[in-house]
């Protein structure tokens, strides 16, 4: 039996700050914290052995560990190279007192971090264990336990003497929850420890803007390597322009040249699939989607045609749909049509690929340790997924850069540290190979340079001019149905009155259906979220009203 509450006021507090901001009723928020109905029992864990967290004599770290073993509470941005699960060891067991959540973005296809963490004796707070595990490690933080890690639920986990709170990999969008409660982990990890009076250590090769803004306010410590050590850490990196068929001739040296020496080539494509899109050789004109006229991509296994925007699936015409010509041509290598092609050009070398088709098809995770060319696309990067290296090339850098959304940038930069980090250090041989037709982008030559900074200052003032995050908050309203335009109408009259800009409507393609979306720019979310709440209920049956706080 244990006496022990699973929520304590603090926890209470910040699941209240949830409900408003999230526009959430309180019991779906209480029901992400109360464990499943099992029969457990808690256990405690034991404390890792202390390991003071000084790197470099770098003044960050000195401050960053002196929060740590005194427990006095505080922001930080700690910049890595390394390893995640080693940085994180350091940080729990220079810990003084008190309990330790660590929350990791992706937990489907395994982490050495959360390995690690059970490895210290912590438990075992995300979905990927069993029901009967996940209960007990609930009810173990909410008892004292010391140490709990799991996925971006954990930011919601019992912990009565929180003192820590990590979180690794704030940028990536997993970490953005896509049901109800739509929270932000990041931004409920940076509440929950400000109530608490617990540090929050963001950890990643990059970070969200919105951090650095806070450092820059001096609202948080930025802690990274000197600059000599982040540079050591890089591979030798190479900017080409690709040729017409997808590949300079400065790439296919390089591959051959990883091949020759018996190395091991990773190569990151954009997206999956045979074709990019399909081409009419005789009208000129792309097969678009009937429901929202994006160009769609081509799937040879399963002979569909599939719209990357709003997820339309049917089968390939075997003519074009305008002029009915049977000159049908696959334009852009997918996954799938690379690792053919691939196999063509170098035919002695064994070539894999990894995509969400082929882990979707899988019941465990494929040794791609006899590959000679691993062929993946973002998912395949994962460090429990991707094999070691000496070659790793990014096919368009371009195509993560000018995606037309709003983080487009920022998420390639992380990227392309992520794959800087693949590589593996010059010292050691590592070797990064990227194709792009703007060498002089930001993200590219912030990565050349060893120098987040660089990437951060620019993108920062674009970000300023516009008028966008993190200079001012965003709210997203999706609304559908009969009473569609009345409810937008009520949605700018209640964020005019407090501050908020309004751009749109737009109509947009979701699932099977189309909706309108609003998106408003806030200069407090949670004000204009409260004001909002006072919506929903007056929805008429037959139409919806979404809103979605912090959205990514």
């Amino acid at each position: 039996m244990v006496e022990a509450p699973v929520c304590d006021t603090r926890l209470i507090e910040t699941l209240q700050w949830v409900a408003e901001r999230y526009t959430t009723p309180i019991g779906a928020v209480f029901s992400r914290v109360v464990p499943p109905r099992v029969r457990v029992t808690a256990r405690s864990s034991v404390r890792p052995p202390h390991q003071p967290y000084i790197r470099d004599g770098i003044e960050g770290a000195k401050l960053l560990d002196n929060a740590l073993r005194n427990c006095t509470g505080g922001v930080f941005c700690v910049e890595t190279m390394g390893s995640y699960a080693d940085e994180v060891v350091a940080l729990v067991t220079t810990l003084g007192a008190g309990q330790a959540i660590v929350c990791v973005p992706e937990v489907r296809w395994g982490s050495d971090v959360l390995d690690r963490m059970e490895e210290l004796g912590g438990v075992r707070l995300d979905s990927a264990v069993a029901p009967s595990v996940r209960s007990e490690a609930l009810l173990s933080m909410a008892s004292g336990a010391s140490l709990g890690a799991g996925g971006r639920a954990a930011v919601l986990a019992p912990a009565p003497d929180l003192q820590l709170m990590v979180l690794i990999d704030e940028g990536n969008i997993a970490l953005k929850e896509d049901r109800s409660p739509r929270f932000d982990a990041r931004a409920v990890a940076l509440h929950r420890c400000a109530v608490a009076g617990a540090v929050c250590v963001s950890l990643g090769r990059t970070h969200r803007l919105e951090s650095v803004h806070l450092v820059a306010q001096q609202r948080a410590v930025m802690v990274r390597p000197a600059r000599d050590l982040a540079r050591k850490a890089l591979p030798v990196i190479e900017l080409c322009e690709p040729d017409d068929d997808g590949y300079s001739k400065r790439t296919r040296a390089a591959i051959a040249g990883a091949l020759g020496s018996k190395g091991r080539v990773g190569i990151l494509t954009p997206q999956a699939g045979y074709a990019r899109s399909l081409w009419c050789a005789t009208c000129r004109r792309s097969v678009r989607c009937p429901r929202c006229e994006a160009g769609v991509s081509y799937d040879r296994s399963s002979r569909s045609a599939r719209c990357p925007r709003c997820s339309f699936t049917a089968r390939a015409p075997d003519v074009c749909p305008h002029c009915s010509s049977i000159d049908l041509k696959y334009l852009g290598a997918g996954s799938e049509r690379l690792e053919e092609q691939l196999g063509k050009i170098f035919p002695r070398a064994r070539v894999t690929r990894t995509d969400r088709q082929t882990l979707d098809h899988l019941d465990e995770v494929i040794d791609h340790d006899d590959a000679d060319i691993y062929v993946t696309t973002w998912i395949g990067t994962k460090q429990t997924l991707r094999p070691d290296v000496d070659l790793v090339v990014v096919l368009d850098a371009d195509r993560m850069i000018r995606r037309p959304e709003l983080r487009a940038a920022e998420d390639a930069f992380q990227a392309l540290n992520e794959m800087a980090a693949w590589a593996g250090p010059a010292s050691d041989g590592g070797r990064l190979v990227i194709q792009t037709r703007e060498p002089t982008h930001p993200a590219l030559q912030a990565l050349m340079r060893g120098d987040t900074t660089f990437f951060y200052e620019r993108e920062l003032e674009l970000r300023q001019d516009l008028g966008y995050p993190p200079f001012t908050e965003l709210i997203k309203v999706q609304a559908s149905g009969p009473a569609a335009g009345a409810l937008f109408d009520r949605v700018k009259e209640l964020a005019q009155q407090h501050g908020a800009t309004a751009l749109g409507p737009v109509e947009i393609s979701r699932g099977d259906s189309r909706v309108e979306e609003l998106l408003l720019k806030c200069p407090d979310t949670q004000e204009i979220a409260r004001a909002l709440r006072v919506i929903l209920p007056d929805v008429p049956k037959g139409s919806t009203l979404k809103i979605d706080a912090d959205p990514r």
